[in-house]
């Protein structure tokens, strides 16, 4: 859909994914797409429940480092695994039966699920199995399993097919009774796993958090328009650094805005080609009517001596037609 989406735009990819590690942009996602920070005010979120654990080893340090995540290290490196790379890892602690619980959260923004090889639900899930494989001697050591932290891996998906747009899908482990009566082990021991997919669409939503997202990444306001909208609805204080992100990623979205024009103008052309069209078959039609029709007014004067006039009244012609035709025979 949009050049600025393409995979060769490197310098949007990361301007992204700084502008998404913000905690206050994090509030929102996880109040509105996390279970456990549902009844969580966006204020508490932010200033006390994202990265609480002051252990975390720091991969980078963003511009405005007092309101950014210092995300953990986002490579998973397992010696028959192989190296996985996040685009956004940290930890969160959710407030759960009063007690603080850590949870591991990973972000993924992903530009299309159109034109990919593989099923991004797959992809998920080795995603989020990773995480949980990856706890072992960071988060637990031997089979201390008991120490095993929920995972949630969020996939924001920007441009998708029709049929995806404006939507959210959540997937979880669950017991499923199969036999008997006894309801199994409690939630909190296998309820582990949570996969998030935010799909956006081509236009705004109704939906708060989808809204957001297409804000700051689909729509063609200017930076401006979008720092109003960020503070005003949701009241998110834009820094320095993010208001200059905002103007950067606008500028590399101009291609987008030319591609749009581009759509419109190809709309448009199709649209009058086809009424052009359309009306050029009514008017060839109407032209192939009159030429029969004056055809057979002709050989019946001839064949039975009559007046056009007197024929065309015995075909029943309105006299404002017949007007119209006694010129031409």
């Amino acid at each position: 859909m949009n050049k600025f989406l393409d995979e060769q735009n490197a310098s949007y990819d990361k301007l992204a994914k700084q502008f998404l590690s913000r905690k206050s942009i994090l509030a929102q996602i996880l109040k509105y797409a996390v279970a456990e920070f549902a009844e969580c005010s966006l204020k508490d979120i932010e200033e006390k429940y994202i990265e609480g654990n002051p252990s975390l080893s720091i991969n980078t340090v963003p511009l405005d480092d007092t309101l950014d995540i210092k995300g953990k290290n986002t490579e998973s490196n397992s010696p028959n695994e192989g190296l996985v790379t996040f685009d956004i890892i940290f930890d969160a602690i959710a407030p759960i039966d009063g007690k603080s619980v850590k949870i591991i959260i990973n972000l993924e923004p992903q530009k299309t699920t159109k034109k990919i090889h593989y099923k991004l639900m797959k992809r998920a899930v080795y995603y989020a199995a990773r995480l949980i494989s990856d706890q072992k001697e960071r988060e637990f050591h031997g089979d201390d399993y008991n120490s095993l932290k929920k995972v949630y891996s969020i996939w924001i998906c920007m441009t998708t097919q029709n049929y995806r747009a404006d939507s959210i899908q959540t997937y979880q482990l669950t017991e499923q009774l199969v036999h008997g009566k006894f309801r199994g082990d409690n939630p909190k021991n296998y309820d582990l796993i949570s996969i998030v997919i935010l799909n956006l669409g081509e236009n705004p939503t109704s939906h708060r958090l989808l809204n957001l997202l297409y804000l700051i990444f689909m729509d063609l306001k200017t930076s401006d328009e979008k720092e109003t909208i960020l503070h005003d609805e949701y009241q998110i204080d834009i820094t320095h650094d993010m208001k200059e992100e905002l103007r950067k990623m606008g500028g590399l979205m101009e291609p987008a805005l030319e591609a749009a024009e581009k759509r419109i103008a190809k709309r448009i052309t199709k649209k009058v080609a086809e009424e052009t069209a359309t009306r050029v078959a009514t008017e060839t039609k109407i032209e192939t009517e009159k030429k029969t029709l004056l055809d057979t007014i002709r050989k019946a004067m001839k064949n039975w001596n009559l007046s056009a006039t007197e024929v065309m009244n015995g075909f029943e012609i309105s006299p404002e037609r017949q007007k119209e035709l006694l010129p031409l025979i």
